[in-house]
């Protein structure tokens, strides 16, 4: 019996209007998703996905979230089917941007337009090339026949409990290579710690157990690094300075998200307030965990780039 041949799929040409049209469904979904950044609910899920897609820029990370809430594993189709997986029937792709240099073409598989998205909100290196996005296609695992184990999930540690190997010992020699000074003692009003950045000290309350006392010390880098100050309401220094240590010690296997973050709604003032703030937490993150030797962070890789 010989052997079955598979079809080529071909793909028709969009025209302008169905162009227009998906770009612009597009930019709702991922306006839609910045909106919900500024609920208690949609900033949780926006920390808890991240450890899930640390390889993608915020703008696709949300665009991710919208389309598939689940998400665990996002690749190419073509890697996946590289590695011996296929989409399951009936499921859809989930759309991302895509800067189109100089040096690439079109993706083949979903070209939907030469001019993507607002050229002034895109990256400095992509405006630098004048490059255009376009809606391009990935996968999560969830929508594979036969997909692959999950990804394994840290179950979550009690902040009474122990804190991860070497935490607090790598977390003080970042925060001391900013030239701050760690410190043990009682702290004002009860908090677990302080920074004080005129007197460039760091302190951590020292009748905590030691998870509690290597996140605390975390969320006191944050601050040092973000150089948060008077000049910032105090509710958003917070909330940004707990995400950044809730994204660290998750990634080292210390879940405390829903203690840290219980309810931000309102947090911040408006949506361009709530995405720059997203965009700090992300990028502080990813550059402690760097610090630490932790792999994984966001490095603009050719798949995703933030684009409205």
């Amino acid at each position: 019996m010989p052997a079955k041949t598979t079809r080529k799929r071909r793909y028709t040409p969009l025209t302008p209007e169905q162009r227009a049209e998906r770009i612009a469904t597009a930019r709702a979904q991922l306006n839609a998703g910045v909106e919900a950044l500024m609920s208690g609910e949609g900033w949780q899920q926006f920390v808890a996905s991240r450890r899930w897609l640390r390889r993608y820029s915020l703008g696709n990370q949300i665009m991710i979230m919208a389309q598939c809430p689940e998400a665990t594993d996002v690749r190419p189709l073509s890697e996946w089917n590289a590695a011996g997986y296929r989409m399951r029937t009936g499921t859809h792709q989930i759309k991302i941007w895509k800067p189109v240099t100089r040096s690439s073409a079109p993706a083949k598989a979903e070209a939907t337009g030469e001019d993507g998205v607002d050229e002034a909100k895109a990256p400095v290196e992509a405006r630098r090339r004048r490059a255009p996005f376009i809606l391009v296609n990935v996968v999560d695992r969830s929508q594979l026949d036969n997909p692959p184990p999950a990804p394994e999930v840290a179950l979550p540690a009690a902040l009474s409990g122990d804190a991860p190997a070497g935490l607090w010992v790598s977390v003080a020699a970042l925060i001391e290579a900013e030239g701050f000074t760690v410190e043990r003692g009682p702290c004002d009003r009860g908090a677990f710690g302080t920074t004080d950045l005129a007197a460039r000290t760091v302190r951590v309350r020292d009748d905590v157990e030691p998870a509690q006392a290597a996140k605390t010390l975390t969320h006191e880098l944050a601050h040092v690094l973000m150089g948060h100050d008077g000049s910032m309401p105090g509710q958003v220094r917070e909330v940004e300075a707990e995400s950044v240590a809730c994204l660290v010690t998750a990634a080292l296997g210390l879940d405390s998200l829903a203690y840290s973050v219980p309810y931000v709604a309102g947090w911040a003032g408006n949506i361009a307030a709530v995405r720059t703030s997203a965009e700090r937490v992300i990028a502080t993150a990813d550059r402690i965990l760097a610090a630490l030797g932790t792999e994984g962070g966001h490095q603009g890789d050719e798949q995703s780039e933030a684009a409205a």
